[in-house]
């Protein structure tokens, strides 16, 4: 191999580990599920993540390279081409680097499987092929090569896989006295978990899934390392995106008592249909009719109320109204307090808490019959429901300067945006509202339609004065819908530098949290 082929090699090296980490922290984001990673490939983000500028650059070197092959002497204009190519892109990632933009992937078992795969796969190619066509595969073809790595690896990971349910599942029986919980469907499971698992500690000791892990690997994980008899209740948020892992996790946990928070939109690349969403559920009713066990359900969710439930299932309806088993009427809401009526049975109180809007008074209705039937003392609940706090990232507000922060990032449903677009409307009045938006992700053919009603609804309501879309995804499309229903063009921005003061800034679902975080970190 000649000297300058030594160069070309060490100057790839940083280019190509900022394409392995994009394309690896993507693929964890979808957990490396085919079925989840497939309708990525139908969004605009996977064709300007392909597409880009650097791939315009690339390719037509690339197909230089090949008229390298037949003929030699184009070798010396090949070499210092990829020279400047790769010294260019040495730069950009650098840069790139500098500002935080790189994205980069959670360290676990699998990603250092697969990168112990992506070693071998090149040292094999930087062996048998030619060096010039190295570089350009570790440059256009990085998503194949790691596809590639997950496929070869993929015998031990299910054998790993199995072997880690199986651990789970016979630990997790051990301990039938501890009471489990399970909370699913689309929306509210992070929250209503967050809320049921602060309640409960101040009385029990609670072990409940962290953050949104959710699936069978991580709450086997959990289970193995976390899960002892001192607990009094485990509950798990978790996510079944085929009929079938209902199954698998119900054998993980063995829980007693199920919620079912609502079903929406999300997820319907993997469902295909609301209406398919809705006859799945029938596997959790199959499971908790086997067991006489308790299924508590959101009858304020239209999609959960088409839902038909036997007779025979011991269903417990929660809502905000009064054709249900438990139900809260909010009587008023002031700054940072509500106070509703609760009924139950027999039972009917009034709480106070310091949660706002009809939303969250919705998910602590079930958690309230939950703690009732769990033989909580109202004032035992009186007293928790006062110092609940919002899980990270949800509806936190933050004080800079002359203007106010609302980090609502963790979000990701319709309903909480307008929940809190309804109090930010209401807010000081000589507050400038802004709302900064990102896209919902995983709704199929269904996308295009429903980012077109959040548009229509937030311009015809006047719900705010300015709007930054940070979504990659119908971003022309939804800038145009808001002018349609009578939002300025002026006042659809791209950034928040000329923001001074006097401003409410609401920060919604999840790209929206890089523009929040450097606010924070400006002077």
């Amino acid at each position: 191999m000649k000297f300058e082929f030594y160069i070309l090699l060490l100057l790839l090296i940083i280019p190509s580990l900022y394409k392995y980490s994009f394309w690896l922290f993507t693929i964890q984001l979808k957990e490396y599920r085919i079925d989840r990673f497939k309708e990525y490939l139908s969004t605009q983000q996977w064709k300007k993540a392909i597409k880009n500028f650097w791939f315009f650059v690339e390719a037509p070197i690339f197909l230089f390279s090949i008229i390298y092959f037949l003929d030699s002497k184009f070798e010396v204009i090949l070499a210092n081409m990829l020279l400047y190519l790769l010294l260019l892109e040495n730069i950009f990632v650098i840069w790139k680097t500098v500002r935080r933009k790189i994205l980069k992937p959670k360290v676990t078992w699998r990603l250092v499987l697969t990168l112990l795969s992506i070693l071998m796969i090149n040292i094999f190619l930087i062996l048998f092929i030619n060096t010039y066509l190295f570089i350009f595969i570790n440059l256009l073809l990085v998503p194949i090569i790691i596809f590639l790595s997950i496929f070869f690896t993929l015998p031990i990971v299910n054998l790993k896989k199995r072997k880690l349910i199986s651990s789970a599942i016979k630990k997790n029986w051990k301990y039938k006295k501890i009471i489990k919980v399970w909370i699913t469907w689309s929306y509210w499971k992070s929250s209503v978990k967050e809320y049921l698992s602060q309640i409960l500690s101040d009385n029990f000791k609670v072990l409940s899934s962290p953050e949104n892990i959710n699936t069978e690997l991580g709450i086997s994980s959990l289970i193995i390392n976390k899960l002892k008899k001192k607990y009094d209740y485990f509950i798990a948020e978790m996510w079944a995106y085929k009929i079938w892992e209902i199954e698998t996790l119900w054998n993980i946990v063995n829980h007693k008592h199920w919620f079912l928070t609502a079903i929406w939109n999300q997820h319907l690349a993997l469902f295909w249909s609301i209406k398919n969403t809705i006859e799945w559920k029938k596997e959790i009713e199959k499971k908790v009719n086997e067991n006489w066990w308790n299924l508590y359900v959101n009858w304020d969710n239209e999609n959960v109320r088409k839902a038909k439930f036997k007779k025979t299932t011991k269903v417990i309806k929660y809502w905000t109204r009064k054709k249900a088993d438990a139900v809260s009427e909010v009587i008023w809401i002031k700054k940072w307090l509500t106070e509703f009526i609760f009924k139950y049975w027999k039972i009917e109180t009034k709480f106070k808490t310091n949660l706002l809007w009809k939303h969250n008074i919705i998910n602590i209705t079930w958690i309230i019959a939950f703690c009732f039937d769990q033989w909580l003392t109202k004032s035992e609940i009186k007293k928790s429901l006062k110092k609940l706090q919002l899980p990270k990232n949800t509806l936190e507000f933050v004080e800079k300067k002359w203007n106010i922060l609302i980090n609502d990032t963790y979000n990701l449903s319709e309903w909480w945006l307008f929940a809190w677009l309804e109090i930010i409307k209401s807010y000081n009045k000589s507050l400038e509202k802004i709302l900064v938006i990102d896209e919902l992700l995983e709704l199929w053919k269904k996308s295009w339609e429903i980012h077109q009603d959040i548009a229509k609804k937030i311009a015809k309501k006047k719900y705010v004065d300015k709007i930054i879309y940070v979504g990659e995804n119908n971003r022309k499309d939804f800038i145009k819908w808001l002018v349609k229903w009578w939002f300025k063009v002026k006042d659809v921005i791209t950034d928040l530098n000329n923001i001074w003061k006097d401003n409410i800034i609401l920060f919604e679902w999840r790209k929206s949290k890089l523009l929040f975080n450097k606010i924070l970190w400006k002077k």
